[in-house]
């Protein structure tokens, strides 16, 4: 799961510098979540289960914000995990 969202980190660095436009930014989040549902669905997918209605969806969703405030994958990644852990 950390690759495909990885790979996507150093262009989120250059696409949140202050010169970004909105609609760069808005195209680095639609990457984010789409290399984040596709990671999540696949280790699902490998551990032979369904994940909850929405979970992939909130989850990930979660990790674009996170990226956009702390500019971190990883931090935002953890913050993500735990309130998906933590349910609803």
């Amino acid at each position: 799961m950390n690759r495909p969202v990885l790979s996507v980190m150093a262009v989120a660095a250059l696409v949140a510098s202050p010169f970004a436009s909105a609609n760069a930014q808005s195209m680095m989040d639609q990457m984010i979540l789409q290399r984040c549902s596709a990671a999540m669905q696949s280790d699902f997918d490998k551990a032979g289960q369904t994940p909850a209605p929405g979970l992939i969806e909130k989850t990930c969703s979660c990790v674009v914000k996170q990226v956009n405030v702390t500019h971190n994958i990883d931090v935002a990644k953890s913050i993500c995990t735990k309130q998906a852990m933590s349910g609803p």
